[in-house]
């Protein structure tokens, strides 16, 4: 924290708010190094008793193909390890589905980022449902994203440009694009009814009453 521009103060009071503001810093720094500390160790918990769990069930797996070796069970073994056979591709498919629907919260959460830029700052929250709804995000043998965008069943746009392209078009939406001119015959332009700026609600609630409706 820099003093030295204030004016009229005497370097005892410059020595103590300095001290006073340290102090708070530090205490802050120090709060956040226990907080982190405490998710660390809660984690380290929470693994170690998975772990703990995990090296239960195979040691009882273990136990049981001991035991069915021992009495010489072979129809017994071979339910065993059919049963230990489908639980590992059972887990395993979990985990590759997790996987994928990681992969594709991400690429789909970019493109709608990028999407979303598109739209004036004052429609943005309400055109999301609408733009996520459209986005459809699938891969080729390369596992490379393939983006499309769908309107009422059909592919309009193959990329962010195209739906741009798409979008201006359209009543629904050249609207609330940036930079697009929606001004028109038929087009009136809507106020507040106190003449004041238009709050999110009321804007949308004129677009469904005027779809021609300007703001």
């Amino acid at each position: 924290m820099d003093l030295s521009k204030v004016e009229g103060l005497t370097a005892e009071q410059l020595a103590s708010i300095q001290s006073l503001h340290n102090e708070s810093i530090e205490g802050l720094r120090n709060k956040n190094e226990q907080l982190l500390g405490e998710k660390k160790t809660v984690q380290a918990t929470v693994a170690e008793q998975a772990q703990i769990a995990e090296d239960a069930r195979q040691a009882a797996v273990r136990a049981e193909e001991e035991r069915l070796k021992a009495s010489k069970d072979v129809e017994g073994l071979k339910t065993h390890y059919e049963q230990q056979l489908a639980e590992a591709t059972a887990s395993a498919n979990e985990a590759a589905e997790a996987a994928r629907g990681a992969l594709l919260q991400r690429d789909k959460g970019s493109v709608l980022g990028q999407v979303k830029s598109l739209i004036h700052e004052d429609f943005r929250e309400l055109a999301e449902a609408s733009l996520s709804n459209m986005l459809k995000v699938s891969y080729n043998d390369q596992q490379q994203p393939i983006t499309t965008f769908e309107h009422n069943g059909q592919v309009v746009a193959k990329s962010i440009d195209e739906f741009k392209s798409w979008a201006s078009e359209q009543d629904s939406f050249k609207k609330i694009l940036k930079g697009v001119d929606s001004s028109g015959a038929g087009a009136t332009r809507t106020g507040g009814a106190s003449g004041k700026p238009m709050t999110l609600t009321e804007k949308a609630l004129a677009m469904n009453a005027n779809p021609n409706a300007q703001f």
